[in-house]
């Protein structure tokens, strides 16, 4: 039997369930965790809901959202885990410690650089969004979704792919979308609330961030950089940078786009995002991770060090890139 098949029958045969979502959690982590979270709930199971980070305030509208505990997790024997959209266990922040310790640990997720971590895995680098893999699983489980799960899982994949910009979206994702829409949710209403509206504080905070833009390699690479500083002045905190780093990789003839957020004087937080590209592995090279177009990374060390290395290696990438096409 395959993982996939494995987990179906978890799923169906046991009661206990701790679902987690990734440190800074997006709306494909937190729409995912609340779609499963309830239809498993539906099926009478006893389920706890879990994120390493606070929830971001535009994914508050959805149902469920305010049950989602930020510590507290314990397991008993027959508990199963569930983590959903991470990479890696390390992605699990403050839980990571404790689901490693769980009988099952079940690892469902999208991103190419996934490890394999779980006792069952079900990583599918092809879906658009691990809610893309939720709904599928769902709909072969013979699971009825209620309007406040399509709801969480249209946030999922729309959040995921741009709103349906990005190349990850195929076929698939649009049928995934189409019959989510069956279920009278109002997608005009999920994309103002989720991409178009945003406090004062937030283009505050963008007005200081494209101040400091920066181009390299022929202005083919841009790089924005955020201090805690900024956030202090424009009153906004992390979560709100979420998005930025897409300015600089839809500058005209950019190819590579960064933002690095200078978390502590040892440490730097990185974003990149590119046209063509594979900048997953331009993340791996700093033990980080995520997509083609859209990859991540932490940086323990000064600032200025760190910016020139990640601008080598972009360099270098781009170059290598532009050789296998030629």
């Amino acid at each position: 039997m395959s993982d996939r098949g494995k987990i179906i029958k978890v799923l169906r045969e046991q009661h206990l369930f701790c679902l987690t979502a990734h440190v800074l959690p997006d709306g494909d982590s937190i729409g995912s965790l609340l779609a499963l979270g309830e239809a498993l709930s539906r099926a009478g199971k006893d389920v706890k809901l879990f994120s390493p980070g606070i929830v971001p305030k535009k994914y508050t509208f959805l149902r469920g959202s305010d049950k989602i505990a930020t510590a507290g997790m314990e397991l008993q024997p027959d508990t199963v885990v569930i983590a959903l959209d991470s990479s890696d266990p390390e992605r699990l922040g403050t839980f990571a410690e404790t689901a490693k310790q769980a009988r099952c640990l079940i690892n469902i997720d999208h991103h190419v650089t996934n490890v394999r971590y779980g006792t069952l895995n079900l990583v599918d680098p092809e879906a658009a969004a691990t809610g893309e893999i939720i709904y599928g699983l769902l709909t072969d489980m013979g699971q009825s979704l209620t309007a406040s799960m399509a709801e969480a899982l249209y946030v999922a994949i729309s959040t995921d792919t741009g709103s349906f910009k990005y190349d990850n979206t195929t076929p698939t994702t649009h049928r995934a979308a189409a019959a989510l829409l069956e279920h009278q949710i109002n997608p005009a209403v999920i994309a103002q609330r989720v991409f178009d509206e945003r406090p004062l504080s937030y283009y505050m905070l963008l007005k200081e961030a494209l101040a400091t833009l920066e181009l390299h390699g022929d202005n083919r690479i841009a790089l924005i950089t955020i201090s805690k500083d900024m956030l202090e002045r424009s009153g906004t905190t992390v979560e709100d940078i979420d998005g930025i780093v897409n300015y600089t990789r839809d500058i005209e003839g950019v190819e590579l786009g960064i933002l690095i957020y200078v978390e502590s004087a040892e440490e730097v937080k990185v974003g990149f995002r590119s046209r063509r590209v594979d900048v997953s592995l331009l993340a791996q090279k700093f033990n980080g991770g995520g997509h083609a177009r859209a990859a991540g990374c932490r940086i323990h060390g000064a600032y200025g060090t760190a910016k020139e290395e990640i601008l080598l290696q972009a360099q270098k990438l781009l170059q290598q890139t532009e050789g296998k096409e030629g």
